[in-house]
């Protein structure tokens, strides 16, 4: 009687599942093909370069001495560990970054609480802060290498022009003054990024909170100490280290403004690593030091990532 149902009625007879395995590796054959030119073309622009630059940095290679290249371990790294040039350019670095970042950051501050307020053409000043930041880095220090040249600078023209000095400032070509320039063009181009981001902070913060602590009679300042500055301090720590990354990989400010005179003391990691690589021709040796220096990134990198995290971020 079973059997008779079951012809009578194909339905009820067990039907045999559908393969759906090759539809899925056709789909997954056409997800890998389109995305296979981007892949070709990331492996061509990043990692082979990098694989390349981690190979030359353990070999000794000179173009003035194509002969004797050749693999020789880690001496490059023993040479920059017991070159004096390379301490002075970490030094260099170091003071770049701090200098930089703390200026910025405290400027950045002010200028974020003073346009947090209400006031009559407040868009306008926020606006017009963030010109140095959009401007061309390139154009931005060309254009204050001009204004603080000794000679033709419009800087030392107003300053002899108004009588507040008797003979040109050497604002590149001194060992001291050249650093102080560069932290102060680093400062003019970078503090707009830090206003911006502890604005946003700033603006995210309930009016409750401050007018309550008002209420409770607490001045602006312990307002500021106890309650804006703890809840913006976890943004301002990120910006920071991002800044400290952006700052110690910076090529062009120390390249256009000065070329890392006056007798390298303003010749960072990053740009000691150019001269040697292709101004001595000593490829292996300048490309150790761009090891080192992406060796340090990667560990502020790491810092940043993990303070990130901490925030929430990726959550």
């Amino acid at each position: 009687m079973q059997d008779t149902i079951h012809l009578e009625n194909p339905s009820l007879t067990p039907q045999p599942r559908r393969r759906k395995a090759p539809r899925r590796r056709s789909k997954n054959l056409m997800a890998y093909g389109l995305i296979l030119p981007s892949l070709v073309f990331l492996l061509a622009i990043v990692v082979y370069p990098l694989s390349v630059g981690l190979l030359e940095g353990f070999r000794y290679h000179n173009r003035l001495q194509p002969w004797l290249t050749a693999f020789n371990g880690v001496d490059n790294f023993v040479q920059a560990w017991n070159d004096n040039q390379v301490w002075l350019a970490l030094r260099t670095s170091f003071v770049m970054v701090v200098g930089i970042v703390a200026v910025s950051y405290g400027l950045g501050l002010v200028a974020g609480l003073l346009l947090n307020h209400k006031f009559r053409l407040r868009g306008f000043y926020r606006a017009l802060i963030l010109v140095p930041w959009v401007v061309p880095p390139v154009v931005a220090f060309i254009s204050w290498q001009w204004m603080l040249n000794d000679q033709s600078g419009m800087i030392n023209q107003i300053l002899l022009k108004t009588g507040l000095i008797d003979s040109p400032i050497l604002w590149l070509a001194d060992s001291k003054l050249a650093m102080v320039s560069i932290i102060v063009v680093g400062v003019w181009s970078r503090f707009p990024f830090m206003m911006i981001t502890i604005l946003a902070a700033l603006s995210s913060i309930p009016d409750d909170v401050s007018e309550a602590a008002a209420i409770d009679g607490a001045s602006r300042f312990q307002i500021f100490r106890h309650i804006t500055f703890p809840m913006i301090l976890p943004v301002s720590v990120i910006a920071t280290l991002l800044q400290a990354i952006w700052t110690f990989n910076d090529f062009g400010l120390p390249f256009v403004l000065t070329g890392g005179g006056p007798a390298n003391s303003t010749t960072p990691l990053i740009l000691l690593s150019y001269k040697e690589a292709f101004q001595r021709f000593n490829i292996g040796y300048g490309t150790t030091l761009a090891i080192i220096s992406m060796v340090l990134m990667l560990a502020l990198g790491a810092v940043y990532l993990r303070m990130q995290r901490r925030e929430g971020v990726y959550e």
